[in-house]
């Protein structure tokens, strides 16, 4: 066998079409042998209850017309006018329903049939039939004809047929007996129905061809445009669409699968965002490292500057610690293992108590803080160090982008089931388009490029997923642009929630 037969036997064994045509046809062929099957049985049943019914009503008016007309003496071979009548009506009788009827004698031997009608007598007596001469029934067909009549089938020269016979009486008593035969015709019957069998299932079956290739080739489409969207998402390229019509399993499927190329494109994207940003974020700071170290080393640098540049070594040495520390709890949250240590504690006093660690930037900017007297003691339950980090980023860009002598506002608000806190700064304000953008990762505003050069975008998107994992939410605004306020909500009690699942 050739490749390239190989090849097509295995196209055709993989085929939906080859699997859904020969599933069909299978089951086709089944219930078509089985109606044929049944077909025949019926028409068989019918065939012979019909036949039955003739003969039997034949037989009885041929046996009580022999009653009228002959006694036991006249049971015999001798000619007379009545017996050539009988004859002639079992040659009408006989023709007019397909059968032979022939009239026995007591001992089972054929008297008159339908070859003797019109027969001229020999010698006063009738002529033989060659054909009923050698014709003898049996003595225990003759024994159940006479206990009352006997229908059913047998063999009659060699041919399968319906028996019907009755007995024939003259003064209560028996004196013969009349039979009527006829072919089945099974054989004939049975090739007839396996003829009309096989031409109906051939033109059904070419009919069913036709309507699964139609069918299967309309099904078939939007799997063939999902394999190849499959083979251009395995090159890195997700731009490809299924073209999606009505509103069936296939169409949802489609719909389905373009959901998740948005959705791969989506993730494509951001990888490469995040892979770019985390190497310009690192390379940033260790190229800084490197070229102030190599400067003290190769003495470009002097020596009584070498403090000041180690110090600045060290800031940036920090940076990158921040930053990695930064990204592996990213990656502990996105995962779902960063674990959780809820309590019961009061938040403004934490609030407060962050505010104090600020206290040297917020002087050297003479920021003033207000609401700090508004605040009461209020308790929620939840993990103490992500919400300290949560506050703690927020102010720390509320000190960061706040104005010389600007001012930071503090308010909170108890919403009987939650907690609402509000910290809104002077100075910068946010565009409206890209308040929605700032919890994103890397995501910088580009007014604060400037101002926070050595920041890597990652502080609000983590003060994001914390905020979420405790069941809350926490969004921006910025009514005009002089300012900036971010707005967290929390639960009073820990309602954890986690968007990512463990991989199984």
């Amino acid at each position: 066998m050739s490749v390239k037969e190989s090849l097509k036997g295995k196209y055709l064994k993989n085929n939906i079409f080859a699997k859904f045509f020969i599933l069909f046809a299978a089951i086709f062929l089944v219930v078509l042998s089985i109606l044929g099957t049944t077909l025949t049985i019926l028409v068989n049943v019918y065939t012979q209850n019909e036949n039955t019914r003739l003969l039997k009503e034949n037989t009885q008016t041929v046996a009580q017309s022999v009653e009228l007309t002959l006694t036991a003496q006249d049971m015999n071979d001798i000619y007379s006018v009545e017996k050539e009548m009988i004859c002639s009506s079992l040659y009408i009788i006989s023709n007019y329903i397909d059968s032979d009827l022939f009239i026995c004698d007591v001992e089972g031997n054929i008297i008159l049939c339908k070859e003797k009608a019109n027969a001229v007598s020999i010698y006063g007596e009738l002529p033989e039939c060659s054909y009923h001469n050698q014709f003898k029934v049996g003595d225990v067909l003759l024994k159940s004809v006479y206990e009352g009549g006997y229908v059913g089938r047998g063999s009659v020269s060699g041919k399968l047929s319906y028996i019907v016979g009755y007995p024939i009486y003259s003064n209560n008593q028996i004196i013969g007996s009349v039979f009527a035969t006829s072919q089945t015709n099974v054989d004939t019957l049975t090739v007839a129905v396996f003829r009309m069998f096989l031409v109906s299932a051939l033109a059904c079956l070419a009919i069913a061809f036709i309507c699964i290739w139609h069918l299967t080739k309309h099904f078939v489409k939007p799997l063939r445009q999902m394999s190849n969207a499959a083979k251009q998402f395995a090159v890195g390229d997700f731009s490809y669409r299924v073209k999606v019509t009505g509103d069936d399993e296939l169409a949802e499927l489609g719909r389905a699968f373009n959901e998740m190329a948005s959705a791969l494109d989506t993730l494509e994207s951001s990888r490469r965002s995040f892979v770019s940003n985390v190497s310009h974020e690192l390379r940033t700071p260790m190229t800084s490292i490197g070229g102030f170290i190599d400067g003290i080393l190769d003495g470009t640098i002097p020596r009584e500057k070498a403090d000041y540049y180690l110090k600045i070594v060290s800031g940036e040495i920090r940076r990158l610690s921040r930053l990695v520390v930064a990204m592996l709890n990213m990656s502990k949250i996105e995962s779902g293992s960063f674990e959780m240590k809820p309590s019961n504690y009061d938040i403004s006093d934490q609030i407060i108590h962050i505010l104090l660690t600020f206290e040297q930037r917020i002087d050297e900017k003479n920021i003033e803080i207000q609401g700090l007297e508004n605040l009461t003691p209020t308790y929620i339950v939840a993990d103490t160090d992500m919400i300290y980090q949560v506050i703690y980023n927020i102010f720390d860009n509320a000190v960061k982008f706040a104005n010389e002598g600007g001012y930071i506002r503090v308010e909170m608000k108890d919403l009987n089931d939650s907690i609402e806190v509000h910290i809104k700064n002077s100075g910068i304000g946010i565009n409206a388009d890209e308040l929605s953008k700032v919890f994103e990762r890397f995501y910088k505003v580009d007014k604060s490029r400037s101002l926070d050069a050595k920041g890597a975008g990652l502080g609000l998107y983590i003060v994001k997923m914390m905020v979420e994992m405790h069941g809350g939410s926490i969004w921006a605004k910025s009514d005009d642009e002089k300012s900036a306020e971010f707005i967290f909500r929390l639960p009073k009690t820990y309602h954890p929630i986690y968007k990512k699942e463990t991989k199984k």
